[in-house]
């Protein structure tokens, strides 16, 4: 009803009153039920999460705790597969809570996370990534401790997990920082022990993430201005308990190696007691921990990056310094560094870190100490002790005398040159000589690892400054040690200090020997004492009969190898040390460097040792040695190339060639009596997954009583001395190729011709018989053949091609693919018919082994050098390679191997690919052949190329495949949109953390088929693709 004067059309007053509260609660209502609605939604989670979380615990407790192999097994598929899935997070989550009472239960639970989020984090919204980073932080708050008030193990892992998180999140960083601060704040052990565990993961998380990505962390940002906040809180937490102190110690070496601009000079002017607490702790006893969380910490401390200290340094910087070396002198008589140096026994591991620490703080700061004026020339004589301490130890000290020469002499302490220089040679070559008592390394104190090491890589840096400082006088020491008859040990390392040295002996032989006004200077003088001293030794070696310790036969075969050049300017001492090392060769002391030094003779002494007489002289004893089964045939090898290099100096042809026969008649007679020994292998070759096996389940090569095992390796053995002898007759002919017919003379006059047309049947024999070594040995020594002779060897190329392709198609072995190429190569002008044949054969068989094999990745060599030689093939001889009928196949096995992990042969079909869409002028009469394998299959090798880019290809690979991917773009611009459309619409196409349709995948089609875009910014859109992709960005 309406009240009078009530406008008709006006609502009555009552309805007007149910309106206005119609008007509020409807909203009011709708809010209600969507609350109590989230209500019943988050029970269900949580329902859902606590049902997950058991039979996560139970699955976990089956893998840790059950007897049954079974059971574990199936516990652990089962963990495997349920750590990938979402309800992974939620089930984590519920049993990291305090409310788990099994700390190994919620250790495993906070590690899954911890993976998940270095995995999976870029999967996560923003309120899902709040709410997990709020909880972590309340579990690991209310987790248990461990012993002296630290975090347990769960609580640390935690940390960690939600350090992980934080380094991959703008601002999450640093406001965890501050978090771990405030908590800090306290300076209680508990809560001060879980901040310093957060502030270590913190800093180590963010640098974990950069090295990984490559690039800066989300999470850096704004941790650099926190920096002196969080070295104010180590410094107050340090001193609550020792383990408080390695916990501070360790988070300390963390956010140094930030480089957020903490430096020594920073540290000691801003964080005093923190520096000195750490020096401190070097010496602490019975405490490993605490000293290597010490030693960590300042080595870090101390880099180039955190500390520079040029001699230029402020006098902040300076003073830093000089109370560091005072501090060290203090604490070194504590740790009684001198008396335990010079005692001889090894240092524990206290006396080890503060020598590393030591010696850590001496090399950063040695331009400093170099121009002292004698405040920081203590630090010297401290370094000298580590010098003359164990090997470890002194090895330590070595930057130190190293960074030294960075300064010039006359710029250094007057105690810093000549004198300084004459203690560290002593000092050094004691540390050169092996002990008067040793006589093997398997009775010896020593480690032979770490003794040559130290030797190799450490002394003979600074021996050869000591040379350049002292010049005669160190020519003298090393005099010293020959005179008179000196332990074999002290001859030794004479004689290896000059080997050690020979590069810089020999510049300095090579250096003027006048000053400016044409006078005898100093550089004359040191030239005379090394000749002088090098006259001497090599004298005595020359008459010596080469016995006694291997060490000392070793250290003599690689000083004459080293100086073979020089010795070829005396005729009696090269002789005298030729028969000094084949004696040595044939006394098996140290036969591989021998060998060694025999080539380096032959090599610079040719010209003097090429007479007929000497050579025939030579000839005789040498393969004897090369056909000697007691030597390895590596050490026989390298006396063959050897004799080979004096062979090619020969005077004439026809001393040459008789020569070349003496060589190959032993090799050759060994292949006679060897071949019948193995059974012809005629027929197809069976992929390695297909071959057939015994009845019995094993691979055929077991029969009754072990007969056909023994056979089996007997025909092995037979096969590797073939393949010795057909390498040996290889080597012979390496060096001919400098043999020069004269007067116009056929190729077939050549001696390298006579000696293959001798060995041919061997050859031709051995081919049908020989096993994947046998035949590899074969084809190199065609190779060799080939590079010797060029095209003289057409005669024999018929027969030569034949073997390869019968041999390729029987065995496939990487030499016939090298054998190929170097034959396209030399002969694919003259030879097209008979190349394209062997082509051809070479084609069908690899393509046909991709396309039925299982495992296409198992053959990375032998398709590495396919693609190379199709690559090489498109290079020299195109209309070989794009004529064969066989193309289409090519192209498609190049395109199925594109997604491939294995690099080389990868790259290599990639680099195919390139070549053979984008051609070459030779090839522009068979551009049909590449326009009609684009057109057939080109969206298949796309999609490889886009699978390769997203996710299949290693990094490594990155950058091939965009360049592929541009030059499929290039080649069918029209096409190209349509076929990544495709491609990433393909179920089956993995690809990584990248939404399937979305905006991503959209900029990516629109940039890589945007036609006449330049290089620069193709390879940038499809390189963020591969990283979005790879969840390295979003």
């Amino acid at each position: 009803s309406r009240g009078a004067g009530e406008h008709p059309c006006a609502p009555s007053s009552a309805w007007s009153k149910h309106s206005l509260l119609l008007a509020w609660g409807v909203p009011t209502l709708a809010l209600v039920v969507r609350r109590r609605a989230g209500q019943h939604t988050a029970s269900r989670k949580r329902m859902a999460h606590a049902a997950h979380a058991t039979n996560l615990r139970q699955a976990y407790a089956l893998l840790t705790a059950s007897s049954s192999e079974a059971e574990r097994r199936a516990a652990n598929e089962w963990l495997v597969g349920f750590a990938k899935t979402a309800e992974a997070w939620g089930a984590a989550e519920e049993l990291v809570r305090p409310s788990e009472a099994a700390e190994e239960v919620a250790f495993f639970a906070a590690n899954l996370l911890y993976s998940k989020i270095k995995t999976e984090w870029h999967t996560l919204a923003d309120a899902p990534r709040r709410q997990l980073r709020d909880a972590l932080w309340s579990a690991a708050c209310g987790r248990p401790s461990g012993g002296e008030g630290q975090p347990g193990p769960a609580a640390r892992r935690l940390c960690l997990a939600l350090a992980a998180a934080a380094a991959r999140t703008e601002g999450l960083a640093e406001e965890s920082t501050r978090l771990a601060l405030s908590l800090a704040a306290a300076a209680d052990a508990v809560q001060g022990g879980l901040a310093v565990e957060l502030l270590g993961a913190l800093a180590n998380e963010v640098v974990a993430e950069e090295e990984a990505t490559g690039a800066a962390s989300p999470g850096r940002s704004g941790l650099r201005a926190l920096a002196p906040a969080v070295l104010c809180a180590l410094q107050a937490l340090a001193p609550l308990s020792s383990s408080m102190c390695i916990g501070c110690l360790r988070a300390l070496q963390a956010w140094l190696a930030l480089n957020a601009g903490s430096s020594l000079a920073s540290l000691y002017a801003g964080q005093g007691p923190l520096l000195a607490a750490t020096l401190n702790a070097l010496a602490a006893v019975n405490n490993e921990p605490l000293n290597l969380a010490a030693a960590d910490a300042l080595g870090e401390l101390l880099t180039s990056t955190n500390s520079p200290l040029p001699a230029s340094a402020p006098r902040g910087a300076r003073d830093a310094a000089e109370a560091v070396a005072a501090q060290f002198g203090v604490l070194a008589r504590e740790v009684r560094l001198a008396e335990l140096l010079m005692s001889g026994e090894p240092a524990d591991d206290r006396l080890f870190y503060f020598c590393r620490a030591l010696c850590a703080f001496a090399e950063r700061c040695v331009d400093l100490v170099a121009v002292t004026e004698g405040s920081l020339l203590p630090l010297v004589e401290l370094l000298l002790l580590c010098a003359g301490g164990e090997l470890r130890v002194a090895e330590l000290s070595i930057d130190f005398w190293v960074g030294l020469q960075d300064t010039a002499v006359a710029q250094r302490h007057e105690r810093l040159r000549a004198p300084l220089y004459r203690r560290l040679a002593t000092l050094l070559l004691d540390k050169c000589t092996l002990p008067a008592e040793f006589t093997s390394w398997d009775e010896a104190a020593e480690d032979e690892e770490e003794f040559r090491r130290f030797r190799e890589q450490s002394a003979l840096e600074v021996l050869g400054a000591c040379l350049s400082l002292l010049a005669c006088e160190f020519v003298g020491q090393l005099q010293a040690m020959l005179q008179g008859s000196p332990p074999w040990q002290k001859l030794e390392a004479a004689l290896f200090v000059l080997r050690g040295l020979h590069v810089q002996i020999k510049g300095a032989l090579r250096g003027s020997a006048a000053d400016g006004e044409g006078r005898p200077s100093a550089a004359a003088e040191l030239q005379a004492a090394l000749n002088q001293l090098l006259g001497f030794v090599f004298g005595q070696l020359a008459a010596w009969r080469p016995s006694g310790a291997t060490l000392l036969v070793e250290s003599a075969m690689r000083l004459v190898g080293a100086f073979a050049k020089w010795l070829q300017r005396d005729e009696a001492l090269l002789r005298g040390c030729l028969r000094l090392v084949l004696e040595a060769v044939q006394a098996g002391g140290a036969p591989e460097h021998a060998a060694e030094a025999f080539r380096a003779l032959c090599i610079h002494g040719r010209r003097r040792l090429a007479s007929a007489a000497y050579l025939s002289e030579l000839v005789g004893p040498c393969t004897a040695l090369a056909g000697s089964a007691a030597l390895a045939s590596s050490v026989r090898l390298t006396l063959q190339e050897a004799l080979a290099r004096l062979v090619g100096a020969a005077p004439s042809p026809a001393e040459a060639e008789q020569l070349l026969h003496a060589l190959v008649r032993a090799p050759c007679e060994q292949l006679a009596a060897l071949l019948p020994h193995l059974p012809p292998s005629d027929g197809a070759s069976v992929p390695p997954e297909t071959a057939p096996r015994a009845s019995d389940g094993s691979d055929g090569s077991r029969g009754s009583g072990g007969e056909a095992a023994a056979t089996a390796a007997s025909t092995q053995g037979v096969e590797e001395a073939v393949a010795t002898q057909l390498a040996l007759i290889g080597a012979a002919i390496r060096f001919s190729d400098t043999i020069q017919v004269g007067g116009g003379g056929s190729c077939a006059a050549h001696p390298v011709f006579a000696v293959l047309s001798y060995c041919w049947p061997l050859l031709q024999d051995a081919s049908r018989r020989g096993g994947p070594s046998v035949l590899q040995a074969l084809l190199e020594l065609h190779g060799r053949a080939m590079g010797c002779l060029g095209g003289g060897l057409a005669p024999l190329l018929p027969s030569i091609l034949e073997q390869i392709g019968t041999t390729f198609c029987r065995r496939p072995v990487v030499g016939a693919l090298e054998c190929l190429t170097q034959a396209i190569e030399l002969y694919g002008e003259s030879h097209e018919a008979p190349l394209s044949d062997t082509l051809e054969k070479f084609v069908d068989a690899v393509c046909g082994w991709l396309a039925s094999t299982a495992a296409p990745e198992a053959e990375p060599e032998l398709l590495s050098a396919f693609f190379e030689l199709c690559h090489r093939c498109l290079v020299f001889r195109p209309q070989l390679l794009l004529s064969l009928p066989c193309v289409a196949s090519l192209f498609d096995a190049a395109a199925a191997c594109v997604a491939h992990q294995e690099f080389q042969h990868t790259r290599a079909a990639i680099t195919f690919l390139c070549l053979f869409l984008s051609g070459t002028d030779a090839a522009n009469l068979y551009r049909e052949s590449a326009a009609h394998c684009l057109q057939r299959s080109g969206g298949t090798l796309l999609r490889y190329c886009v699978q390769g880019l997203a996710s299949a290809s290693p990094a490594n690979l990155v950058d091939h495949q965009i360049e592929l991917l541009r030059v499929i773009a290039e080649s069918a611009p029209t096409a190209v949109h349509g076929w990544l459309v495709a491609a990433l619409a393909d179920p089956g196409l993995d690809l990584g953390a990248l939404p399937r349709q979305g905006a991503a995948a959209e900029a990516f089609v629109r940039g890589a088929a945007q036609q006449h875009a330049t290089v620069a910014a193709f390879h940038c859109v499809a390189s963020e693709f591969s990283r979005v992709c790879r969840g390295k960005a979003r």
